[in-house]
């Protein structure tokens, strides 16, 4: 199997990256996300918590994306609930303060 979907990966953490491509292919199916995540790790020597640890930060920033087709309420779940975010809609950022 070979998956290339990193259209705009750049420099930085590569659990990033993967955590985004695992979130977006959740979206429509989660069985496809977990055998993506299985296949990269066993490939790789990215642990899933290592890479699960950028969920609310990749979450936020999807959030703040707003992409009409993306379920806000899914991605607020993600953001762990010992953060505070807020929405702000005039700029369409995210704000999480630990």
């Amino acid at each position: 199997m070979t998956i290339i979907d990193w259209v705009d990966a750049s420099i930085g953490n590569i659990g990033a990256d993967v955590y985004r491509t695992y979130l977006l292919y959740s979206q429509f199916s989660l069985e496809i996300a977990e055998k993506y995540l299985f296949y990269y790790c066993k490939m790789s020597e990215l642990k899933r918590k290592e890479i699960f640890q950028w969920a609310p930060i990749i979450a936020a920033a999807r959030l703040s994306e707003g992409v009409t087709t993306e379920n806000e309420q899914r991605l607020m779940e993600i953001i762990h609930d010992g953060k505070k975010c807020e929405r702000v809609t005039k700029s369409n950022m995210v704000w999480c303060f630990l």
